[in-house]
């Protein structure tokens, strides 16, 4: 069994939720907070702002952690912290994305409206989030194991 930890960044701007497209032609297609794999020493606020400035172009000054969940395959387990933004600065592209991420199309700021139709994960941002949103998220919520699916 392989273990990891992620971490992606929870940047808001008037009422919209910045999310990216990972997208593989008949494979998948869903949308994400920027974020990713620790690397190196890193720490998990570090590897969220890193992952950020990788996927979005984005500077970020981050809050605190929010949500916690774990995923899980037959071979593979991780623990992914989202963590809330409270500043960013920057121009939004996807220029910094590294090569090999042929995969990920698109970053933008989307309401609670245009999520409705969108494969968002993890999906607790298409409804409790909003919630958590309007009262600052007064407590660190986890939100439990899912089993992903395997090819």
């Amino acid at each position: 069994m392989r273990y990891g930890i992620s971490a992606a960044a929870l940047i808001t701007l008037h009422n919209r939720l910045l999310l990216v497209n990972h997208q593989k032609n008949g494979q998948y297609d869903f949308w994400v907070p920027p974020g990713g794999k620790l690397q190196g020493g890193e720490s998990i606020f570090d590897c969220a702002r890193r992952e950020t400035m990788e996927e979005t172009g984005l500077s970020v000054e981050l809050d605190r952690i929010v949500y916690i969940v774990e995923y899980a395959d037959s071979s593979y387990h991780f623990c992914k912290f989202f963590i809330r933004c409270a500043t960013f600065n920057g121009r939004l592209t996807l220029a910094n994305r590294e090569q090999a991420e042929t995969f990920l199309v698109d970053a933008r700021f989307l309401s609670k409206g245009d999520m409705e139709r969108l494969d968002v994960r993890p999906a607790v941002l298409k409804d409790r989030f909003w919630d958590d949103l309007d009262t600052g998220f007064p407590e660190t919520r986890y939100l439990g194991l899912e089993q992903i699916k395997t090819r």
